[in-house]
This record gives C-alpha cells, sequence and structure tokens, in this order.
C-alpha cells in the first residue's frame, strides 16, 4: 500500500531538517514525500530541493495556512493513504507502517492518528475528544507514559501534526476546510465529516513520534485567541444540531462566560468578535448544515438569536462604589484606626492631683489589665480592615483598567469584522465605470 507524506512548511529549517530525515530513515513502507512551502523567508524550500531531491516541492507564493496548504500537496498525491506531518515533529522506527497496518486491520479506517510525545518524554497526544462547548483536548496531555494508552480504539478526532488518511475518505468528504484559516480545528472538523460519511477514526499507538510544538502558523496574542474561538464556534456551528446548540452548547457557554474574571478581558474580546463574525458570515453555514445535517432553512433565526445571546453575556464588569469613594473611606479609616489611652484628670483644685494619681495607679494596676488588651484588639481590627480596604481600592482600579481595556479591544475587533464585511461587499459589488450615469 503506497502512502503520500505531506509536510507543510514554513521557516525553521532545523526542526525541518530533523523531520525530513526521520522521515527518509522509515522502513516497511512504501512513500511518497512531498513538502508544501508556505513562503518561508529562511530559505527552507531551496535546503528542501538541495538536500532531498527525491522529495516533490511544491511552493507557495503566500502562507495560506495549514489547511489550504496541506491541500496543496493533497491534490498532487498518488498514495491510496494521505499522511499530514508537521515539520517540528521526529517519527519513531516504525511509525509508517504502524500507521498503515491500522487501515489494513479495519477497512472501515477513514482516518487514523499517531502517538504524540512532547521532547521530555511526556504525552501529548493519544488521541482527541470534544467537550460540550466544542473545545478539543486530547487523552493523556502531559502525563507519563505507563502504558495507559497502549490500546487501538476509536476517538472524537486525531491531531493534523501526524494524521493518516484514506483516498477513499478524502475522495468522500473532500480535502481540509479552508474556513478554518489560518490554523486550528481543521484537523478535528475533517475527521467529524470522515465519521459522518460512515468510516472510523482510529488512534494507532504503535505509531509514536516526538512533536515540538514549535508551529510557528499563529504567534500567541489577541489575534491567536480569536482564531481559535471564531474556528471552535465554526466547527460547533457545522456540526452540531439545532437542539444540541441551543439545549447544550449555549448553556454551557454562558455558563463558562459567567465565570471568566480580572484578566479575562482581551479573551471576552476575542470571544465578542468571534460571535460578530458568524453573525455577519451566517448564510454559509447555513448552506452547510442544510446540505450535510439537513437543518431548516429557517435555522438561521435560531442561530443568529443564540449568538446575539452569546454577545450579550457579560461576565465582567466593575461593581459597588466608585475608586473614589472607597479611597476616601479608607484614607478617614487610617485616621482613626489607633485608639489610644487618655490621661486621668480632675478639676478639683486640691483633692484633683490625689485623685488623679490614684485613678492612675487604679488604671495601671487593674484597669490597664483588662483595657489595654481590649484596646489593642481593636487597633488589630482597624488596621485589618485598612489593609482590606487598600487591597479592595488596588483591585478596583485594576477591573476599572480591565474594563477599559476589554471595551476597547471589543470596539477593534467588531472594526475588524466590519472592514472585513466591507470588503467582502466591495468584492460582491465592484465600483461602476467613473462614467457610468444613474438615471
Amino acid at each position: 500500500m503506497r502512502a503520500s507524506v505531506i509536510v507543510l512548511t514554513w521557516n525553521g529549517m532545523a526542526d525541518l531538517a530533523e523531520c525530513l530525515t526521520a522521515l527518509r530513515s522509515q522502513e516497511g513502507a512504501d512513500l511518497e514525500m512531498i513538502a508544501v512551502d508556505n513562503a518561508s523567508s529562511d530559505g527552507s524550500a531551496d535546503f528542501v530541493s538541495s538536500i532531498y531531491p527525491e522529495i516533490r516541492l511544491i511552493r507557495s507564493e503566500r502562507n495560506v495556512g495549514f489547511a489550504a496548504g496541506n491541500n496543496l500537496g493533497l491534490r498532487v498525491a498518488s498514495g491510496e493513504i494521505l499522511i499530514l506531518l508537521n515539520q517540528d515533529t521526529v517519527v519513531r522506527p516504525n511509525w509508517a507502517h504502524a500507521l498503515l497496518a491500522a487501515f489494513d486491520e479495519c477497512p472501515a479506517s477513514g482516518a487514523v492518528g499517531a502517538k504524540a510525545f512532547y521532547p521530555d518524554g511526556r504525552i501529548q497526544h493519544a488521541g482527541g475528544y470534544v467537550n460540550e462547548r466544542g473545545e478539543g483536548a486530547h487523552y493523556g496531555y502531559g502525563q507519563p507514559d505507563e502504558g495507559q494508552f497502549e490500546q487501538t480504539r476509536d476517538v472524537d478526532y486525531v491531531t493534523g501534526a501526524a494524521m493518516a488518511v484514506s483516498r477513499k475518505a478524502m475522495e468522500a468528504v473532500g480535502g481540509l476546510d479552508e474556513g478554518f484559516a489560518v490554523a486550528y480545528f481543521e484537523d478535528v472538523d475533517w475527521c467529524y465529516r470522515i465519521r459522518e460519511a460512515g468510516f472510523r477514526v482510529f488512534y494507532a499507538p504503535q505509531a509514536v513520534l516526538v512533536h515540538k510544538n514549535r508551529s510557528a502558523a499563529a504567534v500567541p496574542g489577541p489575534e491567536s485567541l480569536y482564531m481559535g474561538q471564531r474556528n471552535r464556534l465554526r466547527f460547533v456551528l457545522k456540526h452540531w444540531p439545532t437542539a444540541q446548540l441551543v439545549e447544550h452548547f449555549c448553556p454551557a457557554e454562558r455558563t463558562w462566560l459567567q465565570g471568566l474574571g480580572p484578566g479575562s478581558e482581551v479573551l471576552y474580546a476575542a470571544l465578542q468578535r468571534a460571535y460578530l463574525h458568524h453573525l455577519l458570515h451566517l448564510s454559509e453555514l447555513v448552506r452547510w448544515r442544510e446540505e450535510a445535517l439537513g437543518s431548516a432553512a429557517d435555522d438561521t433565526y435560531v442561530l443568529a438569536a443564540m449568538l446575539l445571546t452569546l454577545r450579550s453575556t457579560v461576565p465582567i464588569r466593575p461593581a459597588g462604589p466608585s475608586t473614589e469613594a472607597v479611597a476616601e473611606l479608607l484614607d478617614d479609616l487610617r485616621r482613626h484606626e489607633g485608639i489610644r489611652a487618655q490621661p486621668a484628670r480632675s478639676p478639683l483644685p486640691v483633692l484633683g492631683p490625689l485623685l488623679t494619681a490614684f485613678r492612675g495607679l487604679w488604671n495601671r494596676g487593674i484597669t490597664a489589665a483588662l483595657v489595654l488588651p481590649m484596646f489593642q484588639q481593636q487597633v488589630e481590627f482597624n488596621v485589618r480592615v485598612a489593609n482590606l480596604l487598600q487591597q479592595l481600592v488596588t483591585a478596583k482600579a485594576q477591573d476599572e483598567q480591565g474594563w477599559s481595556r476589554m471595551l476597547s479591544e471589543c470596539l477593534v475587533g467588531d472594526s475588524r469584522e466590519v472592514a472585513d464585511l466591507a470588503a467582502d461587499l466591495r468584492a460582491l459589488c465592484p465600483a461602476p465605470p467613473k462614467d457610468a450615469s444613474v438615471d
């Protein structure tokens, strides 16, 4: 059985060299090797063509992302089995043979995934599953390998860092969905489409590799957060029935949103932008749902209402008195936090000094033993209250700064989505010629 291995490259020449060297040394498998260079700027493409002449090289003029880049390789691949492999991986001996054997053992296999380790030996991936909010997670993530994931089994999905798909499955469902640009969830979506077409998705523990997880497809930051949340929603809106979205996904998403606290402002802004994106581009997903799920056309209104509900869920906001009012209360408490014993006095002209001296001796001998501890206890209480108010003032100021930051991020995100929509409209409705007239 011939297999085509597609390695998507984008800079990172040292990782690429280690990946291709390990791939070249695979035995027991008939492999066609294809490298798709996603417009690298470090000479990776020239490096492949000069050092690995047996590898078919495809050069993209621009970085088209994970899905579109791999699709370039899938279109020219000739193998019965099509394998995607990240450039920051190092496959172990027998990796390819184990993947292919899984297809022989189960003819219904549509996609098969490998067991991936971090360089320090911890498990990174032993198959994947999806929770009620559409988040993907890996079995065994971060765990030491103690033989607990040595059984072949069906899983929700396998990671696109190293996954094999049968040609029959790809011909049934097509390639990767390029709507998941630039990266994230295209592998989950592909596995779900393959399963919906009647195939099985397997995890094969005998196929082992190391994944350094150094992909430069998306730089961490607000834009990366937005891409991840937008693509998660795209996956959910593509595959989940309307009842599941309304009765399970939306309540779970709202509960999660309401639990977001200070420090989550940029994430919340990314979510707001993602909800808006799908509101503005809902027609495409509704068409997909009609064809793939048999959903009704009026699902548009249900999905739009759900997205609007999520956009109206606001988890982070300043509450209670203003920072200035709390600060004034703190200042007043600081002025009165200490309690001082008052000296004994008497207004009598002759007996006064004697009475004062007697009261002083009495206080020092008896009263001080009872009253001063209470004074000290009250002073300590006042200091603690003052310190607590100081923490509240600091937290209040940070909360208001976070709120302002979140609003700013939301406005920027909304502006980007509206600008993208305007560009789409201009493409659909080009400007009339300058000499055109309107009656």
